[in-house]
């Protein structure tokens, strides 16, 4: 009896094992999934950004944990966009990265202003310790009113390239070695009714392009009148270093300003032929036309 009594309560003690058993291997209830960091951001442009056609997202991670930026895209009605970027740049919390991004063409008028719509950023996010990846989608701030101001100064230059036809001259070189000097002429022709001023010039990281006669204002004075004149440059090494040659995306990107008489005074980029990029190689050799 009390062998058959132990039996009895080993199997009930074994049933209550069992029942234990069975609620505690059933699966838990499934846990919310995780929301997507917290992001802010905001346009920004350097100067160096200016001729490369980019501006800069200042990303700042709001959330509390590590963050891993792994694109970026930005999207602004009236720019054709630069598409997805890859970029895969750790972010800590509170803290802010500026990423590069190119906005790509933009769409002028051909008469009255340009007009652009609210720009929105495409940011591909994970946390830093999960692989989960999130797709946000911000409304950046735009303090300085780039988005406006970018396409507007792009398509007024645009106006002033078609009205004014640029070309360089023959080049006469003097000196030798990082003292070489290339002497020429800047051809402008008007070729609107109304009449530009050319005020200015700016070289580039690799080539300073200098006025031949620094006290003239403006350097140039074109009118229907007088549609043509003739700017005495000259042109010698900024800077001609490995680094310098190896990271330089536009060598040729020269700057002239025009604008009315009197009037705001825009940039435009004119145009530099082979022969032009050819003597410019005893100023500082690229290898490119070699």
């Amino acid at each position: 009896m009390r062998r058959g009594g132990a039996t009895g309560a080993a199997a009930s003690l074994g049933a209550l094992l069992l029942v234990a058993s069975c609620a505690g291997g059933s699966d838990p209830a499934p846990r919310p999934p995780h929301s997507a960091p917290g992001l802010s951001a905001s346009i920004v442009q350097l100067r160096r950004d200016e001729v490369l056609k980019r501006v800069e997202i200042a990303v700042t991670n709001t959330s509390r944990v590590p963050v891993v930026i792994q694109t970026i895209d930005l999207h602004v009605p009236g720019y054709s966009g630069g598409g997805r970027q890859p970029e895969d740049e750790p972010l800590p919390p509170g803290q802010v990265v500026n990423l590069p991004t190119p906005y790509g063409e933009i769409s002028c008028p051909a008469t009255g202003d340009v007009g652009v719509g609210e720009p929105r950023v495409v940011v591909q996010v994970r946390r830093a310790s999960d692989p989960t990846s999130y797709t946000v989608e911000l409304t950046p701030t735009d303090p300085r009113g780039l988005v406006l101001g970018i396409a507007t100064s792009t398509c007024v230059a645009q106006r002033l390239t078609s009205e004014v036809a640029m070309s360089f001259g023959p080049w006469r070189r003097t000196g030798s070695g990082a003292d070489t000097v290339l002497h020429g002429t800047l051809h402008a022709r008007l070729r609107a009714d109304t009449p530009l001023d050319l005020t200015q010039l700016r070289g580039t990281v690799l080539f300073d392009l200098l006025p031949g006669d620094p006290t003239a204002a403006p350097l140039a004075h074109l009118t229907p009148a007088r549609p043509r004149a003739v700017v005495p440059v000259l042109l010698r090494q900024a800077r001609c270093d490995a680094h310098a040659r190896a990271e330089i995306k536009k060598p040729y990107a020269f700057l002239v300003w025009l604008g009315p008489p009197g009037g705001e005074q825009l940039a435009v980029n004119p145009p530099v032929s082979v022969a032009d990029a050819a003597a410019f190689e005893a100023v500082c050799h690229l290898g490119w036309h070699s």
